[in-house]
């Protein structure tokens, strides 16, 4: 059988090999009517794309990187399948291709990732940056364009991000539990070496003094993402905290950690305690009692930040620049 090329597609429609390329590349505008006659033609002769010969005639590897979270986290955490959703659906409509890593700093207990098997690409793609960030160094000391998703401790202005506005959205949170007549608040945060952990605490600590509260630190207490630990935290400091008649919780896996204590100890939620999380994912609504939870808005945090990228690498965006999501509160039986 003879082998479909791109110029027997062109041959087929009538128009130049150029124009079916562009076509499939999207890099520049022809008309619906012949756009629509090169995927007819596309699909009725079964072409499908040399992808080395793509590469290297556009000196690129279409290909992104994503550097997330370790692989206890995402086998918990619901947040990020969300994120990653919004980040493919963009990636598959720009013809990009996906390489995940996943975070074996805090595992291994090294201080450098293992960065050996990493292939070429166009563009990365770094999540929950930490205050001194060896990932983003990586990318920056080989050129790389890069977004991230979270906000960077640093030089914000001198980076692509995007991020859901985490200080209102705990500011939101707590002020909601306040005036509620909730006095006594625990947050269960997530580690202190994350920038974003820094923003869950400012806007938990802005809404006790908007309100005229006793600010108190030794009511936060900082876990990792793994509703173990979320669980064997909270009764730690719930012996200390015995005052305590609301908790906020940095992702809605820690929430279901929280409850099972709570449920442990027969504490009624919300009676006796209420329960606020971060995310607002599928666990919030199929939990007994079902959680009240701050919408982070993660599908857009992940299309955003994969449109931003695309952008940067194909050169649309040229200046540093980020785009905050607004969050906002969903209330359910926990609180």
């Amino acid at each position: 059988m003879k082998k479909v090329t791109i110029e027997t597609v062109a041959k087929k429609v009538g128009v130049s090999a150029a124009t079916v390329s562009y076509a499939l590349s999207g890099k520049k505008k022809i008309s619906s009517e012949v756009k629509e006659k090169i995927f007819e033609a596309i699909k009725e002769l079964d072409y499908r794309p040399d992808v080395t010969a793509r590469n290297l005639a556009s000196n690129r590897t279409w290909t992104v990187g994503l550097y997330a979270s370790s692989t206890q986290n995402i086998r918990e955490d619901y947040f990020f399948n969300n994120i990653l959703t919004g980040v493919l659906d963009v990636l598959h409509e720009k013809k990009y291709q996906l390489m995940l890593y996943a975070d074996y700093l805090n595992e291994s207990g090294g201080s450098n990732p293992d960065f050996s098997l990493t292939q070429p690409i166009d563009g990365a793609l770094i999540m929950n940056p930490r205050i001194n960030d060896v990932y983003i160094e990586h990318v920056k000391e080989r050129n790389i364009p890069y977004t991230i998703i979270g906000t960077p401790e640093k030089n914000a202005g001198e980076t692509y991000f995007v991020d859901s506005d985490i200080t209102a959205g705990y500011y939101a949170a707590v002020n909601y539990l306040i005036s509620k007549g909730h006095k006594k608040i625990i947050l269960v945060n997530g580690l202190a070496e994350y920038a974003q952990s820094e923003n869950r605490k400012v806007g938990y600590r802005q809404a006790f003094l908007d309100n005229g509260l006793d600010y108190d630190e030794s009511y936060i207490v900082n876990v990792r993402m793994v509703e173990e630990e979320g669980y064997r935290a909270f009764m730690r400091i719930l012996e200390k905290k015995t005052d305590a008649t609301a908790v906020v919780t940095f992702n809605d896996t820690i929430a279901v950690g929280v409850l099972r204590a709570l449920r442990e100890q027969k504490i009624n939620v919300p009676h006796k305690m209420a329960v606020v999380s971060a995310g607002n994912t599928m666990i919030t609504r199929v939990h007994s009692p079902a959680i009240t939870s701050i919408d982070m808005n993660a599908y857009a945090l992940g299309s955003k930040a994969a449109e931003l990228l695309v952008d940067v690498i194909e050169k649309r965006r040229m200046q540093p620049s980020h785009e905050i999501i607004q969050t906002h509160l969903e209330e359910r039986e926990s609180s």
